[in-house]
């Protein structure tokens, strides 16, 4: 990046190398390629099978145990959605639901997610976001509801 250094001052290298500051990320480039490798010698179908399969039963599980107090945004239909719940538990304000979450070892993000614009459309400040992957499973789904029913009962609603 530079030609040229002095105790007066530098001159920068030709266009395109003045630009190329630093150590490329080397590292970062063999964690990608080894998280690529692991992803693939599982296969991406499986995967997602394994995310639909859990997102369905969270919404199940979440349905059941809390009905209308508790509002999961988005579609419905599990293979239509991603393994990402934003929540809204009765009046329970989303922060508040992240402290306690957290207080039960489950961990979420409370706010507006960089998504204001869609936390408009539904008609709210914020929301609980909980997600699911492949290292997840029922049994954290059931820690989560378990959480909830821990923060609904604090709020005594």
């Amino acid at each position: 990046m530079i030609e040229q250094v002095t105790q007066d001052g530098f001159t920068t290298a030709a266009v395109p190398h003045k630009f190329e500051a630093g150590t490329p990320p080397i590292a970062e480039i063999v964690g990608l390629g080894a998280a690529v490798d692991y992803l693939s010698s599982i296969g991406m179908e499986r995967i997602r099978e394994h995310e639909v399969a859990l997102t369905a039963y969270a919404l199940r599980t979440l349905h059941e145990r809390f009905g209308d107090r508790l509002t999961v945004h988005g579609p419905s239909e599990p293979a239509m959605r991603g393994g990402v719940f934003s929540l809204a538990l009765a009046e329970v304000h989303p922060h508040d639901i992240s402290q306690i979450l957290d207080q039960h070892g489950v961990c979420v993000r409370a706010g507006h997610h960089c998504a204001k614009p869609l936390m408009k459309v539904l008609g709210v400040g914020a929301t609980a976001r909980a997600s699911v992957y492949l290292y997840n499973d029922e049994a954290d789904i059931d820690a989560l509801a378990d959480a909830l029913a821990e923060a609904e009962s604090f709020f005594a609603l």
